[in-house]
Order: C-alpha cells, then sequence, then structure tokens
C-alpha cells in the first residue's frame, strides 16, 4: 500500500504540492478560457472577439509553451495522484468526488490536446467558435460530443471544489468547505449545460462556414 512505504509517501505529498501550484496558475487561463465560452451566449461574433482578446495573453510567445508545459505536466501528476487514491481507496463520497472527477479531467485533455493541434498545425484552421460548433450540428457526431462537454466541464469544477473544500477543511471552516464542494459543482453543471446549448444552436441560429461544414476531425479548444 502506498501508505505503508516512506517513499510513495513522501512522492505523493511532493507531487500534491506541485499539483496545488500548477493548479493555481492555470486557474488565470481557466477564467480567459470560460470568459470566452461565455461571451458566446452574447453571439458569435462576441465569442470570436474575446477569444481574440485572451489569446493575446495565452498565446504570447513566451506564454504558450510555458502553458501547454504546465498543462502536461499537472496531467502526468494529476494521472499518479488518482492512481495512488485508487490503490489506497478512496474512503468516502468526496474522495470518489475526487478520483471520478480527476480520471474525467484526464479523459477531456487526452482527446482535447491532440485534436487542438491536429486541428491548429495539420490542418491550419482556426480554433474560432465553429470549431467547437462543427461537431455538435449533426447526428452521430453530437450523441458523443455533448456528454463529452458536459463530463469535461463538470469534471473540471467538481475536482477544483473538491480542492477548495479540502483547502477550507484544513483551516476547520466545516461549513464553508461543505458549500464550497457543493457549490462548484453546481456552477459546473450549469457551465456545462450552458456551453452545450449554445453549440448545439438554442440560442442562435449557427450556420457554418464551409471550412467547417461537415463532421469535422477534431473537438474543440477555446
Amino acid at each position: 500500500m502506498v501508505q505503508d512505504n516512506p517513499v510513495g509517501v513522501l512522492v505523493v505529498s511532493s507531487s500534491r504540492r506541485v499539483h496545488g501550484w500548477l493548479a493555481a496558475v492555470l486557474v488565470l487561463f481557466l477564467v480567459l478560457h470560460f470568459a470566452t465560452h461565455l461571451a458566446g451566449l452574447a453571439g458569435i461574433e462576441a465569442y470570436n472577439a474575446a477569444q481574440a482578446a485572451m489569446r493575446r495573453i495565452y498565446r504570447a510567445p513566451l506564454v504558450e509553451p510555458l502553458l501547454v508545459a504546465a498543462i502536461l505536466a499537472q496531467m502526468a501528476i494529476g494521472a499518479r495522484l488518482l492512481w495512488a487514491l485508487w490503490r489506497r481507496g478512496p474512503r468516502g463520497g468526496w474522495q470518489w468526488a475526487q478520483l471520478l472527477s480527476g480520471a474525467g479531467i484526464l479523459f477531456f485533455l487526452a482527446q482535447h490536446l491532440p485534436s487542438f493541434a491536429v486541428a491548429r498545425f495539420a490542418f491550419a484552421r482556426d480554433t474560432t467558435f465553429y470549431w467547437p460548433a462543427s461537431v455538435m450540428q449533426d447526428v452521430p457526431l453530437l450523441l458523443y460530443f455533448t456528454p463529452y462537454y458536459l463530463i469535461g466541464v463538470l469534471a473540471l469544477f467538481v475536482h477544483l471544489g473538491c480542492a477548495v473544500r479540502l483547502r477550507l477543511l484544513k483551516h476547520g471552516a466545516r461549513l464553508p468547505a461543505q458549500v464550497a464542494g457543493w457549490g462548484f459543482g453546481i456552477a459546473g453543471a450549469g457551465i456545462g449545460i450552458v456551453i452545450v446549448l449554445m453549440l448545439l444552436g438554442a440560442f442562435y441560429a449557427i450556420d457554418l462556414p464551409a471550412e467547417w461544414a461537415f463532421a469535422g476531425p477534431v473537438p474543440a479548444e477555446g
């Protein structure tokens, strides 16, 4: 067992600290990322305009490679921590939520990052609003990508909620910890549903340009 191995305990403890530091940095990117998606509620042009503004930050030459490296490192460390938690055995609902949400994030990103690379570098396409929308317009793809996006958003918020809850519990704030844990999960469910409805065309008509007017090769990136 991991907890019986002093070296394993040290590795997991160090991994958790790095995981937390990286998460704090990546949250800044996530704020920009979701701001882009939520701007889409005002229309496609608003989404693309917000995305263009945000890209000036996270696609800056010095920022983008560090951001990609941080995401990949977070995935690797997260996988290590999930394996340790699985081996130890989750105790209670919140640890199961942490485990399953972490697995959901890894599942999402394992497709998300390669798909972004293919769309941007192999197909030389600008991943604007029309990228995620292109796989949400027709059956059978929307049958896969609807739960795919919902799971991705919900898993992220649940995982963040678990982290904030643990941090608050360490400071003895039991009620705020419970509120934060449930609040993040509820917010994630709501935001995920809104984003999916937007991409499905529930709020306005979506006319795909010619380059996206087909069952696109990859899921989307913001």
